[in-house]
């Protein structure tokens, strides 16, 4: 097939060509002779201008000169026209005084006018002459004892007739500036050949006003009077246009800088010096480059300017613009030359500007419509793109860092490929860091902004109430039926900051759907509140009007839970490992996917022989073991370590617990697993919230803590649960309640203090506890069977024998129970709606592998015996991150490093706490139950 051809005029002289309405598109017109040239309504999209010469040619340049010099000679016969006709009608019968009178009188209004001109605008300036000419008019009318009226009426003529006189001298003098692309030699001689012009002119209406006056007068005046009075008037034409010429030279001075009180004659004379000029009027743009090109005297009014480059292009400020962005002189400049470092450009049109490899670096954009924009390479570090429109926008090879990107609007067109960006600001003022800590790695910016660019971000500073959010999302919904509204996070950023995440379809207008969503809800906040002060006034309306607002936010959260789409960003990773044990290797599958979605991801691989591991591990579990003092919540058969120091037990366990990390992170990074190592690392970002599932039957392999996997000091928000490779997802009974469900059984306390453990969940907030001190079985049966809980919760002695991987714990003095024993009561209690057993006891695998075959959600278990003070500490740092909202994985891994601080006295606490996890359920979150 044969490569498509563009056209080629490079450095051709195309003067006055005629392109209109033509497909010109890609044509190549760099350093060719565009003067004159006319454009209008072609098609020009990637078209070549670079270093192109457009405006006016030579006959269009003299034809606005002789222009120029037409205008300012009428201009002229009016200026002399004016004071002549005015006086000999005012004083038809005096030959010196009273002519004199006439021309100071108009002299002064003259003079009025070039004083208020300089401080005012033209309308102002015009009120001011006019009621001077009015005052004047009124008395010369009483001096010569005419009507004032008729007086006052004639001087006006000459008022106006003077200011008329003074703007078109204004629009010559701009014509000639405009024209000046000839070159200074023709600009020096028009100026000399205008002011004889003027001369001439004011000399000729003299005469005029002097023949016309006659004719008004009858013809009676005396013959010496008719030359005295065109010898005075022509000295008095002469002398004024002398001074006014030197005034509009100023004036048109002021125009040319951009005055703002001059800009409608600026247009004006760029409308008339563009007339025979280029022409791109209505003409299609698109990625066309006029980088160096000459642009004066071009028409580019209502043309497609997407991603057009007018990197250096001159004179640019002397064209037709409107309807176009460049109109606007701060963004035409910043098109020009593409820097804007700490500018301002708040709520500015920057609709499809090509700012290429611009630096924009700490410009502030706030709410500034960047659509169809090229930022390809440009430097935006520390910009701040708050609200802004960035729809279509290419910001590929951008430099990101430090920039703030609150509610900023994207989609899927907006470009975002390889972006460098170390970090980046969520909120205004340098807040909400993303990472917070550390820097992005590469392509990690893209990769997290992808995923949810379909979104609309709602920020709420003081708190969010959920009722008047949901009321909001009803009403939007209901109005934009076509829009897909479904909330999809909800997030606690601290300082009574929220964050809510809504879905929305690809197509919607976000700013819309914002705005919309915002309004609402402060309508329906500001409800609320009124309805809250007229039923707030006893406790009992105070009662139902706070489990009302639990309801509502229950609702809220039941929008979001039912669909995968609706659960976050969260990375759901899955290593399944089957056929082998520690002794021979495993086979692996690795799974990714979102959460609640099916994996996108998914590769074998295969793990090496590890015998030494079990062996490692049961050395350190015996010097782990022996070390311990004091409470512990298990029964600890003795131990003759009577000769042995804690010390040396405590280096004893050091030395194992190096040895069994060393070995941890041998095994996952050997070379027979980087395979899959590397894809982890590949498809997952340091900043994702990432569940890791070990799925295995191998008893010893669940015993080993791969959180030591040097994976996991990379990735700070990912956390790994052991799992079955069996497990089924049981239905459950769905009950809408309003606070939290929890059973604690407070089982045998011999030598340990549980109490503490009460006083934490006494504390809980939104949370119903029921509490069974050292129960009796049947009392424990019965409470599983007749109610509907959402936690278990356990706390006292508990032990798993290790052959059998059979887990039992104490609920009082004498009876001690394994989960078989429960196992009717425990699977109605998850058919009810138990999605979290927490065993804050001892040694509690064998318990969370027997409450997994009764395929419970998930299970916390400490994985060897715990102190009490070590247990106590957990639950209180659990509790706190879970019921704040915290995901569980993530609660579960602050609470686990939190213990570090004890581990001067109880060494390798942070290794205990462990989730059992069904893989079938995802974990609520603390509202959503």
């Amino acid at each position: 097939m044969a490569l498509a051809t563009f056209p080629n005029f490079s450095g051709q002289s195309l003067q006055g060509r005629d392109f209109r309405g033509q497909n010109l598109t890609g044509a190549d017109f760099s350093n060719a002779d565009i003067r004159g040239a006319n454009f209008t309504d072609a098609i020009l999209k990637n078209a070549n201008f670079q270093n192109a010469q457009a405006g006016l040619t030579i006959k269009g340049v003299f034809g606005l000169v002789l222009l120029t010099l037409l205008v300012t000679e009428l201009s002229g016969f009016i200026s002399g026209f004016a004071p002549v006709f005015t006086g000999y009608i005012l004083f038809p019968y005096s030959v010196t005084t009273d002519n004199l009178l006439a021309l100071i009188i108009v002299i002064s209004i003259i003079i009025i006018f070039a004083i208020s001109i300089i401080n005012n605008d033209l309308l102002t300036t015009f009120f001011r002459v006019i009621c001077t000419a009015i005052f004047w008019g009124f008395l010369l009318g009483l001096m010569t004892g005419k009507i004032a009226g008729i007086a006052a009426g004639v001087i006006c003529i000459a008022v106006t007739t003077s200011i008329a006189y003074v703007m078109f001298t204004i629009l010559a003098f701009l014509i000639f500036v405009q024209a000046q692309i000839a070159g200074i030699i023709i600009a020096i001689v028009t100026l000399f050949i205008m002011f004889p012009s003027i001369i001439f002119g004011a000399t000729s209406g003299t005469v005029i006003g002097v023949a016309v006056a006659e004719v008004f007068t009858g013809g009676d005046q005396l013959p010496l009077f008719k030359v005295r009075a065109v010898q005075e008037a022509a000295i008095a034409a002469t002398f004024a246009t002398i001074i006014l010429t030197f005034f509009i030279s100023y004036i048109s001075w002021r125009i040319y800088l951009g005055d703002a009180k001059f800009i409608w004659m600026q247009k004006l004379a760029i409308a008339v010096s563009t007339l025979f000029g280029t022409s791109f009027k209505q003409a299609d743009l698109t990625n066309a480059n006029f980088s160096n090109a000459y642009l004066k005297n071009i028409n580019l009014s209502n043309a497609k300017l997407i991603n057009t480059n007018f990197h250096l292009a001159k004179k640019l400020a002397f064209c037709q613009l409107e309807n176009t962005i460049l109109v606007n002189p701060i963004i035409r400049d910043l098109s020009v030359n593409k820097k804007a470092n700490n500018k301002v450009f708040i709520g500015c049109n920057l609709k499809g500007i090509n700012l290429d490899y611009a630096d924009m670096s700490y410009a502030d954009l706030t709410e500034a419509d960047i659509s169809q924009a090229t930022f390809v390479g440009a430097t935006l570090e520390g910009a701040n793109l708050t609200k802004v429109q960035a729809i279509a926008t290419n910001f590929q090879q951008a430099k990101f860092t430090a920039a703030c990107l609150e509610s900023w609007n994207i989609d899927s067109t907006t470009e975002l490929t390889g972006v460098i960006c170390d970090y980046v600001y969520l909120l205004n003022h340098q807040q909400e860091r993303r990472p917070s800590s550390g820097i992005f790695a590469a392509g990690e910016f893209t990769k997290l902004f992808q995923v949810a660019i379909n979104t609309v971000d709602l920020i709420f500073r003081n708190g969010l109430n959920s009722q008047a959010l949901s009321t909001a999302l009803t009403k939007v919904r209901l109005e934009n039926e076509d829009s897909l509204l479904a909330p999809k996070s909800i997030e606690n950023k601290g300082d009574n900051v929220v964050v809510v995440r809504v879905d929305v379809a690809a197509d919607v207008n976000k700013a819309k759907i914002h705005a919309e969503l915002t309004q609402n809800y402060e309508l329906a906040l500001k409800s609320l509140e009124a309805k809250y002060q007229a039923e707030l006034k006893s406790k009992d309306e105070q009662i139902v009007l706070y489990r009302q607002h639990q309801a509502d936010l229950k609702e809220l959260m039941q929008m979001i839970a039912p669909t995968a789409k609706k659960m976050g960003d969260t990375k759901l990773v899955v290593l399944k490992l089957t056929q082998g044990n520690l002794n021979t290797g495993f086979s692996v599958t690795l799974q990714i996917g979102l959460e609640g979605e099916h994996p996108y991801f998914e590769s074998n691989g295969k793990l090496p022989p590890a015998s030494e591991l079990a062996l490692i591990y049961n050395q350190w579990q015996t010097a782990y073991r022996q070390s311990l003092q004091g409470s512990l919540r298990i029964k600890i058969s003795e131990t003759q370590v009577t000769n042995i120091s804690r010390r040396e037990l405590f280096n004893e366990c050091d030395t194992a617990a190096t040895s069994l990390k060393k070995q941890v992170n041998l095994w996952l990074d050997s070379e027979l697993f980087r395979p899959l190592k590397e894809q982890l690392l590949e498809k997952l970002n340091p900043s994702d919230s990432i569940r890791i599932l070990l799925q295995t039957e191998d008893s010893q392999l669940r015993r080993i803590p791969l959180h030591l996997w040097n994976f996991f000091e990379r990735y700070p928000q990912a956390e790994i649960a052991i799992s079955s490779t069996a497990y089924e997802k049981r239905e459950k009974n769905k009950c809408v309640k309003s606070q939290v469900k929890i059973l604690a059984i407070l089982g045998d306390s011999s030598g340990i203090n549980i109490q503490k453990d009460r006083l934490l969940l006494e504390e809980l907030p939104n949370a119903e506890v029921t509490f069974l001190v050292e129960p009796q079985r049947q009392v424990l049966n019965d409470e599983l069977w007749l109610q509907s809980w959402d936690i278990l919760f356990f706390a006292g002695h508990s032990s798993t024998q290790a052959d059998a991987e059979i887990g039992n714990f104490r609920i009082n003095s004498t009876d001690s129970l394994t989960i078989a024993e429960l196992k009717n009561a425990l699977t109605k209690a998850i058919e009810q709606g138990l999605h979290l057993a927490i065993f804050n006891s001892c040694d509690g695998l064998g318990l969370a592998v027997n409450l997994a075959d009764l395929h419970i959600p998930q299970m916390i278990f400490m994985r060897e015996p715990v102190p009490d003070k070590v247990a106590q500490e957990f639950l209180k740092n659990f509790l706190t991150e879970f019921s704040s909202g915290k995901p569980l994985y993530l609660s579960l891994r602050s609470a686990r490093s939190k213990l570090q601080g004890l581990e001067n006295e109880f060494p390798y606490a942070t290794w205990l706490p462990v989730i059992c996890q069904n893989p079938a359920e995802i974990p609520l979150a603390w509202y959503q139950f």
